[in-house]
């Protein structure tokens, strides 16, 4: 063979082994897929048996949501009743607290009226027991 053959040969040697080797590599790929698939079916038959067998159990299932709702339900109506009364009560104490500041206010009025008379009052006192000293003071002289 002279060298020009020999590096076709090589070549095609070389482009044979790479051809084997991706089919090698999509058969490996196909393998596995089937190996998922399979597991994929085998669940899916298990499953389909115990669904069979578990029709019961799926009712009870179902029982046991229905029962879970009612029960919600009631909570909720519950719930519902005491967030109505409780907003009466918070109307009811904010009615009392303006009531009560109202009432404040009045007061503050009135203690401030008081005061302002009794101070007027002191100054009378104040200015009548000048003169009854003056005058006293007077006689005395």
């Amino acid at each position: 063979m002279d060298k020009r053959s020999s590096f076709i040969f090589g070549q095609l040697f070389a482009g044979g082994i790479l051809f084997l080797g991706l089919m090698i590599d999509r058969l490996h790929h196909y393998i596995r897929e089937l190996r998922i698939r399979r597991k994929g079916m085998e669940a899916v038959k298990k499953q389909t048996r115990g669904s069979e067998d578990g029709k019961f159990t799926f009712s009870e299932e179902m029982k046991s949501v229905e029962e879970e709702r009612t029960r919600l339900r009631a909570e909720l109506r519950r719930l519902e009743s005491e967030l109505q009364s409780k907003t009466k009560d918070a109307d009811v104490a904010e009615a009392n607290v303006s009531a009560l500041r109202k009432q404040s206010e009045g007061f503050l009025l009135e203690y401030d009226r008081l005061l302002e008379e009794n101070q007027n009052l002191r100054n009378k006192l104040q200015s009548l027991d000048r003169k009854l000293s003056h005058s006293g003071s007077k006689k005395n002289i």
